[in-house]
């Protein structure tokens, strides 16, 4: 089939031959001509202490126990399991804590003041409470450090740790992580060419991706890197394992703790001065939906302060981090089912040792046997998945990486770009947005299309076009031959355009057979019937995680066709495109894209060699941009029923109050969710009431269209506006939502009504829009007004 051609760039499974031949063979041979690359205080070789375990297992299986992981420290990296590294850090901390770091000096200094200027001290109690305050400082970061902070495990932890986990994933996966030699090989090469810590910089859309990373570093005979983690990880015995792995625990946001961000650029500080290899997933959080999330940028203020203050404070000219976005694609996700559950309005379950642990158990003695013995065929002859665990492969692909010097030292990626002096540069001034889509749309560009993904838009499409829950496979061949071509327009990777052309060139009745596994490999809620070739969708929700897979590639186009639908007024198609980039700009990554395909005048012109518009944009393939317009729909969609809703919800409930509630009761701890509503159950009242439409038959939209996530990033893109107000109370447990400007939320509501059902377009309209659009986004507003 066509992924045999694909998979020939990825030429490595990671977890094949993991245990009796851990090191993979990289593309060069490693340097033996010296004792260690790596000349630093902190190295110190690692200890082939004797080890009871360790022998019993070299004893008593085929496991290579010496061969692991024996090249990944001291020798081409600074040893972190030696012991020595963790005495080091902890010194290290410690001293910033009590006598180096200014900073604390500072914050200290001024609470102690203001409780002077309050009249709660005497000025001569000043220095006594001083030290006070200091040495509960001390204490308490102290305490939290030893909590939070990675503490490296012995060589016989680690080696435990891999063997273990390769055992467990091989059941979770059983077909197999995939690699690049190639990539990696070359990664290593520029590493020892010149030393520096490679920043790791995944999209997020597993627990896994932690354990995929480590597992390759290590049968690359790579350093393992310490990892930014939510604290939500650090739970019983699993949270002292990551730790011994390099995990770092930080809390979903510092809200506004002064010292808490700059400790922990202390101890990121240190792990870079040892040129030690740090991962962290820039998005923040898991993505639910197979899209990126838009980038969190306190992690890269981080590494550009750091940068800034050893090259210009510390006058260390060669400090410099590699950066490194890396995609990594699941045919299918092993959180997929609470995934599905949660876009819906389940409250996400959090973490727990005994989920973590009963999980990893399941797979690890069930596995697959389990698994196939609960493929179930109904009596009419359909195929289920719904009492299986589903399994598939794990494509992860290095992007193109860049330096960090390179980036900060340009002054194009300034906020002032037109500031020209070096010396008094600072992270205020870098950029962090930019940087920030750098690295999200170069994971974009290196992300791989895996078939089921390709299979699942080409379902959901047609689903939504015809109208119908049950069709015939082949039924399904010109939409899939359709988008193929519309993937092909783009410049895709090689690999991707490989196995485009290797589906493309497969005969009608092998596309059937191409549609038919991956529904049986990977759909639970979309069916077949292997006998007569029959597909059901019962429910395609499951269907957008697929789709967004590959969204990316055309939702630009996408756009310009729903746009097109509606006016063939190139000034009215300009503002629309305007508008529409503005009201999901929350949602794909429209910002800082330099792909000239992805602009408006590009695709059109394109649409005209295609001869699918006229010269003056009239319409002349409905068909083609009904198929691209339907991909798009779902998100307008979402996002006037989140206008709607919203105005009317918060509107009532502030109407339904005997007394007004104001802004300073909310941020108060006295209100509940019943008196008031939160975000998150006004996201709830949302899908609860539409829920009800849909599964009655009243909607008029799809049921992606009322996903958590996509209604989420409207509401912060409203709040973006002005036009509501989120904000939390002072314990930070909850968030509240007031409405700022309720006549322009109904005219944003009356916009979309006109223009989704009744496509009605009028010039004021637009430049009303437009002013709505611009309160907040003036750069984006100068940019578009330079373009018309």
């Amino acid at each position: 089939m066509a992924d045999t051609i694909a998979n020939s760039d990825f030429d490595v499974n990671i977890l094949d031959n993991a245990l009796t031949e851990p090191n993979v063979e990289l593309t060069f041979p490693l340097p033996t001509d010296k004792e260690t690359v790596l000349d630093l205080e902190t190295n110190e070789k690692v200890s082939n202490s004797f080890s009871l375990l360790g022998n019993f297992i070299k004893f008593f299986s085929s496991i290579k126990y010496d061969d692991i992981y024996s090249n990944g420290e001291f020798k081409y990296s600074v040893s972190k399991i030696g012991g020595k590294f963790n005495r080091m850090s902890k010194e290290f901390m410690a001293e910033r804590l009590q006598k180096t770091d200014e900073k604390l000096d500072e914050l200290v200094y001024k609470l102690v003041d203001s409780e002077l200027r309050m009249n709660l001290i005497k000025a001569k109690d000043f220095s006594k409470r001083y030290t006070e305050v200091k040495n509960f400082m001390i204490k308490y970061y102290s305490a939290e450090n030893e909590k939070n902070l990675p503490q490296f495990g012995s060589p016989t932890f680690l080696k435990v740790c891999y063997i273990t986990v390769i055992k467990t994933v091989r059941k979770m996966f059983p077909q197999g992580v995939w690699v690049n030699r190639e990539q990696m090989s070359s990664l290593y090469k520029r590493y020892l060419e010149n030393p520096m810590s490679i920043i790791l910089l995944p999209n997020h859309q597993s627990h896994i991706d932690y354990v995929m990373l480590h597992l390759i570093l290590i049968r690359f005979q790579m350093s393992i890197p310490t990892v930014i983690a939510g604290e939500n990880l650090n739970v019983a015995i699993f949270g002292r394992i990551m730790k011994g792995l390099g995990g770092i625990f930080i809390k979903r946001s510092f809200n506004n703790e002064l010292y808490t961000e700059r400790n922990l650029t202390n101890y990121v500080e240190y792990v870079l001065m040892n040129k030690i290899h740090f991962e962290v997933f820039i998005e923040g959080t898991r993505s639910r939906d197979g899209k990126l999330l838009l980038p969190k940028y306190g992690i890269l203020k981080t590494l550009v302060s750091i940068y800034l203050k050893q090259r210009r404070q510390e006058g260390n000219r060669n400090f410099d981090m590699l950066m490194q976005p890396i995609s990594i694609t699941y045919e299918r996700i092993y959180e997929a089912d609470g995934y599905l559950d949660e876009l819906i309005g389940s409250d996400k379950k959090q973490e727990s040792f005994v989920n973590i642990l009963s999980n990893g158990i399941s797979n690890l003695v069930y596995g697959v046997d389990r698994d196939d013995s609960k493929k179930e065929v109904t009596k009419d002859g359909f195929v289920t998945n719904v009492n299986r665990t589903l399994h598939g492969k794990i494509f992860v692909k290095l992007a193109d990486c860049f330096t960090l010097s390179s980036y900060v030292e340009d002054p194009k990626n300034r906020v002032d770009y037109e500031a020209e002096d070096d010396a008094s540069v600072s992270e205020q001034d870098i950029n962090l947005k930019k940087l920030g889509f750098k690295i999200l749309h170069a994971i974009n560009n290196a992300s791989y299309l895996p078939e089921c993904a390709i299979v699942g838009m080409v379902i959901q499409t047609y689903h939504y076009m015809s109208g119908k829950a049950e069709f015939n496979a082949a039924d399904l061949l010109p939409m899939l031959d359709f988008l193929i071509n519309v993937y092909q327009e783009e410049n895709l990777s090689p690999t991707n355009s490989k196995i485009l052309k290797a589906i493309q060139e497969l005969t009608p009745d092998q596309k059937i057979e191409l549609i038919k596994m991956q529904i049986i490999s990977f759909f639970k809620f979309t069916r077949i019937n292997p006998e007569t070739n029959v597909v059901r969708v019962d429910n395609s929700f499951e269907l957008l995680y697929y789709k967004n897979l590959t969204i990316h590639l055309l939702i630009h186009k996408c756009l310009v066709s729903l746009i097109l639908l509606k006016t063939s007024d190139r000034m009215q198609i300009n503002k629309l495109f305007y508008i529409f980039t503005g009201f999901l700009k929350n949602e794909f990554l429209f910002d800082y894209n330099y792909n000239p395909r992805h602009n408006l005048s590009y695709i059109l012109e394109r649409y005209q060699e295609l001869g699918v518009i006229s010269d003056s944009f009239e319409v002349k393939n409905k068909y083609f941009h009904n198929v691209l317009a339907t991909i798009i729909l779902p998100f307008i969609e979402s996002f006037m029923i989140c206008v709607d809703e919203l105005n009317s919800t918060v509107v009532k409930f502030y109407a339904n109050s005997q007394n007004k509630i104001t802004e300073q009761q909310l941020i108060s701890d006295n209100l509940m969710s019943k008196d008031y509503p939160t975000t998150k159950s006004l996201l709830k009242i949302i899908q609860k009431e539409n829920m009800k439409m849909f599964e009655k038959g009243n909607s008029h939209f799809h049921i992606e269209t009322y996903n958590k996530q996509y209604l989420l990033s409207f509401l912060f893109y409203l709040n973006n506006l002005k036009l509501i107000k989120i904000f939390k109370n002072k314990s930070k447990t909850k968030a509240y939502v007031i409405i700022r400007n309720s006549r322009d939320l109904k005219f944003i509501l009356n916009f979309l009504q006109r223009f989704i059902m009744k496509s009605e377009v009028d010039n004021i309209s637009l430049n009303y829009m437009i002013d709505i659009v611009d309160k907040n986004f003036e750069r984006d507003a100068n940019e578009y007004r330079a373009k018309l």
